[in-house]
């Protein structure tokens, strides 16, 4: 008797969806599993079809993040008549552009508003919801609804753009979060100044929410904003990832020996894990007069050169580093990584010795090429730890297409387990973001890119390079994809070429004479031993000849 996908149990085919990256590679599961139900089972196909799809949709919408109007507009609305999928959705993300599809402005804000107004009451499971459009909410009915209407959210994100929230905003009435982002846009700097000193934010984060395990302030970078001096003296107990992006605390000393406010801030912080902050935020001369048994929890930091260099005490516990402020190296460029191949060379070989313990690593290298793939394949030999690892640069005029420097950089790094590698143009606008989380082995990157590729490296018993799973990309679009035997609409962003396939990493066996001639540890072994018998075969000539 044989057994086929559709056979097996809902739970067993939900945690087969948890090792899947992409939700697009969980919708084939989906629709796999009911196809086989439906060829095996024709009596009863719809039912048991809409079983076996439905018993997936938390895995399919347990994250949802919409990019443009037309994503929210497609998705929302479906939600909105599909309360039995809305009820998985446990993350929700709104973004959208200021003037996209067929609305204007205030129009998309306020149709967009209204449709999460309408869907908070079937959002039963929503424990984060993040707003960043380029203006937060018109209407604070969201906000309203959110709070009546989803008990187990935790964690909230907004943007501030050229319109601030009104002084009864319902957001300032939220209380016990564990979470909040704060995004500023261009608009926010063009018309405010002094806004992040407002008391109503800051008395909602540091008296109404003691609790708070998350804290990420971030906006347009190289436009820093005016002091801000609350953060500095807040104390959250539980907090463990703050991110800080070009805003300006009040960190100058008050006279001689007087410690710098926030430095004081971060040793009041013990569960700190993660920080991530900018030359605006702290000073990096500062970080000297850190206590000395400060930060013992933090493994993830993002930040300049210098703040790392700062951290020299703590190199040994950190495992995950993020060099996102730009620098200006001989050509007076700015970059996030080096502008020559000697000097990007030698920033990451520099890297590499002060953080030998890195699990994950992100490089963003622009406006020129600053090395190629063999040579940074050869400087992270030294890393047996890093496990995952995004590379985003410019092309050198030596590089090899995109498929060989995946080969390549897969065989002389076996420990890496996911990598990405991103070829952008030279002319490709700053900043460029770096990613969430890099040991997300998936999606697109959030900017415009030449050639892009996903690789999962999968290893024989020895730990020796068996093979690469690819997933390469060129350009993308979105496009609604839906399924009619479930009757349900899947608004998923599919790349227009998009190429997979696996590469054999094993060495090629030679017969013969050819394996004499191979380039390799092996051809020099066999030559050697040829060599040997040669002159050993002469010896015995010779004495019995």
């Amino acid at each position: 008797m044989t057994f086929g996908l559709a056979d097996l149990p809902v739970d067993i085919l939900f945690e087969v969806a948890g090792y899947l990256d992409l939700k697009a590679d969980v919708l084939n599961l989906a629709s796999s599993a009911s196809t086989a139900s439906i060829r095996r089972n024709p009596g009863s196909c719809l039912l048991q079809g809409k079983h076996l799809f439905f018993g997936l949709l938390p895995a399919l919408y347990d994250d949802v993040r919409l990019d443009t109007s037309e994503q929210c507009e497609a998705t929302l609305s479906m939600l909105n008549k599909r309360p039995e999928v809305a009820r998985h959705l446990q993350k929700l993300v709104v973004r959208f552009s200021p003037a996209s599809g067929r609305h204007s402005r205030m129009d998309t804000n306020n149709f967009v508003a209204s449709l999460v107004r309408r869907l908070a009451p079937k959002l039963d499971a929503l424990n984060t919801f993040i707003w960043d459009a380029e203006e937060m909410p018109h209407s604070d009915d969201v906000w309203f609804a959110l709070q009546m209407s989803c008990p187990r959210l935790h964690t909230v994100g907004t943007s501030y753009g050229a319109r601030l929230p009104e002084h009864r905003n319902c957001l300032f009435q939220f209380k016990n979060l564990r979470g909040f982002m704060l995004v500023l846009k261009p608009g926010f700097y063009d018309t405010h100044s002094d806004a992040l000193q407002e008391s109503r934010l800051w008395d909602m984060l540091i008296r109404r929410c003691p609790g708070l395990e998350e804290l990420h302030i971030s906006g347009a970078p190289f436009l820093p904003v005016s002091v801000v001096h609350p953060l500095c003296y807040a104390r959250w107990p539980r907090l463990r990832s703050l991110s800080l992006g070009d805003i300006v605390l009040d960190w100058q000393p008050r006279g001689g020996g007087v410690k710098a406010p926030f430095i004081a801030f971060l040793e009041a912080h013990p569960h700190l894990r993660s920080l991530r902050t900018s030359r605006a935020a702290l000073n990096p001369a500062f970080l000297s007069s850190l206590e000395q048994y400060s930060l013992p929890r933090l493994t993830r930091f993002g930040g300049s050169l210098e703040h790392l260099q700062g951290l020299a005490r703590i190199h040994s516990q950190i495992t995950s580093v993020a060099i996102d402020e730009p620098l200006v190296i001989r050509d007076m460029a700015p970059l996030l990584a080096a502008g020559s191949a000697y000097e990007g060379g030698s920033l990451v070989r520099s890297i590499v010795g002060a953080c030998p313990r890195l699990t994950k690593l992100e490089l963003i290298c622009t406006r020129s090429p600053s090395f190629t793939i063999d040579t940074f394949a050869k400087i992270i030999r030294v890393l047996p730890r890093l496990h995952h690892l995004r590379l985003t640069l410019v092309r050198s005029r030596q590089e090899e297409p995109l498929p060989l420097c995946a080969a390549l950089l897969a065989r002389s790094n076996p420990q890496l387990r996911t990598f990405s590698i991103t070829f952008i143009s030279p002319a490709l606008p700053l900043p460029v973001p770096l990613s969430t989380e890099i040991s997300v082995n998936g999606g697109e990157p959030s900017y415009r890119y030449l050639e892009s590729g996903n690789y999962v490296l999968r290893t024989d018993e020895h730990g020796l390079p068996a093979s690469l799973v690819c997933t390469e990309r060129k350009t993308s679009r979105t496009f609604p994809l839906s399924l009619p035997a479930v009757e349900t609409l899947l608004p998923l962003s599919t790349p227009t070429k998009k190429y997979r396939y696996e590469i054999d990493l094993r060495p090629k066996t030679k017969k013969g004479l050819g394996l004499i001639f191979e380039k390799s540890a092996a051809g020099e072994e066999i030559r050697a031993l040829m060599m040997i018998l040669s002159l050993g075969g002469v010896a015995l000539w010779m004495f019995f000849g």
